[in-house]
């Protein structure tokens, strides 16, 4: 069963790549796409994130998920309205985005309990600001997701790995979780992140929106349905895109004075590429791909350790703060390096 399922999704995904690489829709010109321009990529990848994922989604979620199918039909949309240029104002974007959570919130009855926050979880027993703040948590997650989304396996590799854990740690843990399809995630996952190390094909907006959603969706449940885990277990497995978001924002506005909607190339991920490619140790090829690995593989190690204290919010809140103070150190470290080698 197992093989026929990992046979059938890769036979998806064949004809999924093939297909739009034949008819050249959706193939990444960098044309649009600032924060992605600068970085090295030999192929003309075709943006089949989205399209792939909702494959998934829709042909092999079990039928009582169809609601989950038919909100990451519109999550979908909108991301290829990105994805196509049709819509390329991050506020018209960011304003459907806001609509179609509302809506799935509202009839999901899907809400986040506690943050282990005594006053603030007061306020979560209001209905208004509870769906206030689950919709915030999906958009900070959904678009943290897009602005990582400039190097090759970095999203679909992060998401990876969280899969990983929770699959392989599930049983020890004796969460309540649907181990069926954390595997369909990690088939789907694995499959497109070795395509997309290579620089075949590439997740875009659609399919960043699509991973935010689904596992937005997945985390919230499982801490929901299980109470002796920490929320602060699901912080620390999407601090990453959440802090990037949260940062990006608050640096373009405080310290460079731009926009909030205004795309740049100055993400700690991007800093780190330039700084790895300026070093000259790799091939330029491969400095895209490895400089993610390298990301990853920090992220790796501390949900390693964070899985050990799932329970324990005061440990993993000392690993949320470590996260962040290393974020900021090193963010600030490559930019004054960066920019001495510019002078």
């Amino acid at each position: 069963m197992e093989i026929f399922l990992t046979f059938s999704i890769f036979l998806i995904f064949l004809i999924t790549l093939t297909v739009f690489r034949k008819v050249n829709f959706l193939e990444d010109t960098i044309k649009y796409s600032k924060h992605k321009s600068f970085v090295y990529n030999e192929k003309k990848p075709i943006i089949i994130g989205g399209i792939y994922l909702f494959s998934i989604i829709l042909f092999f979620f079990p039928s009582n998920l169809n609601f989950i199918k038919y909100f990451s039909f519109l999550i979908l949309i909108i991301g290829l309205l990105s994805d196509s240029n049709f819509i390329n104002n991050p506020t018209s974007r960011f304003f459907l985005q806001v609509i179609v959570l509302l809506l799935f919130i509202i009839i999901s009855g899907l809400n986040i309990q506690n943050i282990n926050i005594p006053f603030f979880d007061q306020f979560l027993l209001n209905y208004n600001f509870n769906i206030f703040f689950t919709v915030f948590c999906f958009l900070v997650l959904m678009n943290g997701n897009n602005f990582l989304d400039g190097l090759n396996v970095l999203v679909s590799g992060y998401y990876l790995i969280i899969s990983l854990i929770l699959y392989f740690f599930i049983s020890d843990l004796s969460l309540d979780l649907n181990k069926q399809i954390l595997f369909l995630l990690i088939i789907t996952l694995t499959i497109f992140v070795l395509f997309n190390f290579f620089g075949y094909c590439l997740l875009g907006d659609s399919g960043t929106y699509l991973l935010g959603f689904i596992y937005g969706y997945i985390l919230i449940g499982l801490n929901n349905d299980n109470y002796y885990v920490s929320p602060y277990f699901i912080v620390l497995l999407l601090w990453f895109p959440a802090f990037e978001n949260l940062f990006s924002l608050l640096r373009r506005k405080f310290i460079y004075n731009k926009k909030l909607s205004e795309p740049d190339n100055l993400h700690l991920h991007q800093l780190i590429y330039l700084f790895i490619k300026n070093k000259n140790i790799f091939k330029l090829k491969f400095c895209n791909s490895l400089t993610s690995l390298l990301i990853l593989f920090y992220n790796f190690f501390i949900f390693l350790i964070g899985i050990k204290y799932y329970y324990h919010t005061k440990i993993l809140s000392l690993l949320i703060i470590i996260n962040i103070i290393n974020y900021i150190l090193i963010y600030f470290f490559l930019k004054r390096k960066l920019i001495s080698k510019k002078k």
